[in-house]
């Protein structure tokens, strides 16, 4: 590898972070791998976690993102949880997919399959997030629709709109109010004959905070990652690392950088950093964003452009051409830089954070343990 720059992506944390999971929720966990495993690398953490039994299953949002973990030899359940499946049926049930019903729409495309094959699918509430899933009033009338047509909905699901923000000491809370009207649907739609085997509503928040929530299966993302919620009990599995290319003396009143922004208040070393916006170094956090070298924190000055950031070592003395420099995660001595932190920098969720990570970084991975 001629480039220093990286994504590194501890393996061996996402099982350990799974596993805990696992055990807080006392149920089956589907780990979601949609958008590439949150920018980790989907392939490479379903057969980790598939490998060392960390996980009963996976979800992704494209019927693309199933075929491709299905190609790489992945045979769990995976479901496909997207509003991307008109027109890749026929595709979603060759490959051995789980759909989810989340519209009449969807249903009908889906009919079409079913009257060769009959096929098991899910079938999605919207109790309160506004975005997915049948009227909670259109249910029992769709599960009697699908039997009519081939479809045996064995699963019912939901997606929570606040867990994340709820307090779960709060009877009223929109995430209460969602279980509730859940509990309603799930008997309509069970005395409108479907043969449901399966309930699930929990994301990696409402698996955490909300115990009554975790059902038949979690549904977890943020959380094998070590972020979230689950950042203070797990481990963050991506780090973002590179290596000094230049060090550069910059005599005070001097500048650094597209626009001069930054202009040294004494006579300072600076490092040249081969990295930028291009990489996943948000060019929002100049001006925020610190760097790790040699187990010390320090600022990014000037403006970060698309392949180069500028960190000042000044007070790093011993800082040299070839040093690590750590981006994001763990950097030794204590020094960490958390996802959260390096979102807040930008003003980027976690989420943003992984998945931004661009796909010109190479990913390395540390084994899964076993």
């Amino acid at each position: 590898m001629i480039r220093r720059t990286r994504v590194e992506v501890d393996l061996a944390a996402i099982v350990a972070n799974a596993r805990a999971v696992q055990r807080l929720a006392g149920t089956a966990l589907y780990a979601v791998v949609k958008a590439d495993g949150y920018g980790h690398g989907a392939v490479s953490v379903a057969k980790a976690l598939s490998e060392a039994n960390a996980a009963s299953g996976f979800g992704v949002s494209l019927v693309e993102e199933g075929v491709a973990l299905r190609e790489a030899g992945v045979t769990a359940p995976i479901l496909v949880m997207g509003p991307s499946q008109v027109g890749g049926e026929e595709e979603m049930v060759a490959a051995g997919l789980t759909p989810i019903i989340s519209s009449h729409e969807e249903l009908a495309a889906l009919a079409h399959v079913a009257r060769k094959t009959p096929v098991d699918a899910h079938l999605k509430i919207d109790t309160g997030m506004g975005r997915l899933g049948v009227p909670m009033d259109k249910a029992a009338e769709l599960a009697r629709e699908a039997q009519g047509v081939g479809i045996r909905i064995v699963g019912l699901m939901t997606h929570f709109a606040n867990a994340d923000i709820d307090d779960p000491a709060d009877p009223q809370s929109l995430t209460r109010v969602q279980l509730a009207r859940f509990a309603d649907v799930d008997r309509a739609v069970v005395a409108a004959g479907a043969p449901v085997r399966v309930r699930h509503a929990a994301n990696s928040a409402g698996t955490l905070l909300f115990p009554e929530a975790r059902m038949d299966l979690v549904r977890t993302g943020i959380a094998i990652y070590g972020n979230g919620h689950f950042a203070s009990q797990g481990t963050q599995a991506m780090r973002l690392v590179t290596a000094i290319a230049q060090v550069r003396t910059i005599a005070a009143g001097n500048s650094v950088g597209y626009g001069a922004l930054w202009r040294a208040q004494r006579d300072s070393r600076v490092a040249v950093l081969p990295v930028g916006y291009a990489d996943g170094l948000p060019r929002r956090a100049s001006g925020h964003a610190e760097v790790a070298i040699r187990g010390k924190r320090v600022p990014l000055i000037g403006l970060i452009s698309m392949d180069i950031a500028i960190a000042d070592v000044t007070d790093v003395p011993a800082a040299q051409v070839g040093d690590a420099v750590v981006l994001l995660g763990r950097a030794g001595g204590g020094v960490s830089i958390t996802c959260a932190e390096y979102g807040q920098w930008a003003g980027l969720s976690e989420y943003e954070v992984t998945c931004g990570m661009s796909k010109r970084v190479p990913r390395t991975y540390v084994e899964a343990i076993r």
